[in-house]
């Protein structure tokens, strides 16, 4: 398989709005994902049940966040380790092994059954950002496909991934940024969202030198389990007082083309959402809550009523 299958516009765009060039999702919605890989379930819940009772338990999930604050509409995601790390070095050596495209293609199809994004992680090992991510390139060309990555598989030389702790240098990180930018601009896509995973200081040393982009949003996921008073206090320190703007300020307004058919308030409303993304404004907060290993996991009242700003992504693992 060469390419994946088309996607017709998005669930979340308004109705009657072809595909939209830097249409928007953060911060204007709330993403709610599933973690894990479908193979395995040693990765998350993706792996950890049948597929209908996960699904429906993503569903609910998402609902109780949307009940909870309906100024954010909440689109459902599946978020799939699609570049696994490994502890053994395999073929390439690089201590990482990709999913093939054929199963991808089944994870996208899933989301797309859900009116919901599919996520695509990497795990680096010892290849690079620059050569994993074009390895998803065809994927990341559709208008419903974003992209994480994991700086705690990111080995340097000699490391080995679940052994010890990575750490990702910011230039991968802005490399990343820059071409979903072009690639945003270029095939005239949706908003595309980079989201970083980070528990620990040393995995981003350098996170101040990060330079977001004007149609990428970018989410600093505080990951990592444990109890509930040093997650809030961890994603206090990553999000807040060391926030990054989620989007830069475009180089010239965005325009918005004229749109036949379209109701007068939605094109009205439509207009508003894009003006939002003018200004850089907060970051993009992101938080991981494992069912199992945290003790006890936020609820989705805690989440949003402890954390500062609110997470726009929340991940369950």
């Amino acid at each position: 398989m060469a390419n994946p299958a088309a996607a017709s516009p998005p669930a979340w765009m308004p109705a009657g709005v072809p595909i939209q060039f830097d249409a928007p999702i953060l911060p204007h919605f709330r993403i709610v994902a599933y973690y894990g890989n479908p193979l395995t379930p040693a990765m998350g819940i993706l792996g950890e049940q049948p597929q209908s009772l996960m699904i429906s338990q993503l569903k609910a999930q998402a609902a109780a966040y949307a009940g909870l604050d309906p100024s954010h509409p909440v689109i459902p995601a599946l978020e799939m380790v699609a570049v696994v790390a490994s502890r053994s070095p395999g073929p390439g050596g690089t201590y990482s092994r990709r999913m093939p495209y054929s199963l991808i293609q089944k994870e996208l199809d899933l989301a797309r059954s859900i009116n919901g994004l599919l996520i695509l992680d990497v795990q680096v090992g010892h290849a690079s950002v620059q050569s994993e991510v074009k390895y998803l390139a065809p994927f990341l060309a559709q208008p419903d496909v974003e992209l994480a990555l994991d700086p705690e598989f990111d080995m340097a030389p000699g490391g080995i991934p679940g052994i010890e702790f990575g750490t990702m240098p910011t230039s991968s990180i802005n490399w990343t940024l820059t071409y979903l930018n072009n690639l945003v601009q270029a095939d005239r896509l949706p908003q595309k969202v980079l989201i970083v995973h980070q528990f620990l200081r040393r995995m981003i040393p350098q996170w101040s030198l990060i330079q977001p982009q004007p149609y990428v949003a970018l989410v600093r996921d505080m990951d990592g389990f444990g109890g509930q008073g040093l997650k809030m206090a961890l994603y206090e320190r990553y999000v807040r007082h060391e926030a990054v703007a989620c989007l830069s300020s475009p180089s010239a307004p965005i325009k918005v083309p004229t749109i036949d058919g379209l109701a007068e308030v939605t094109h009205a409303s439509w207009l508003l959402i894009q003006q939002t993304l003018s200004h850089p404004g907060p970051p993009c907060g992101g938080i991981k809550i494992f069912y199992k290993a945290d003790k006890p996991p936020l609820t989705p009242e805690q989440a949003l009523t402890n954390l500062s700003p609110a997470p726009l992504v929340v991940i369950y693992q």
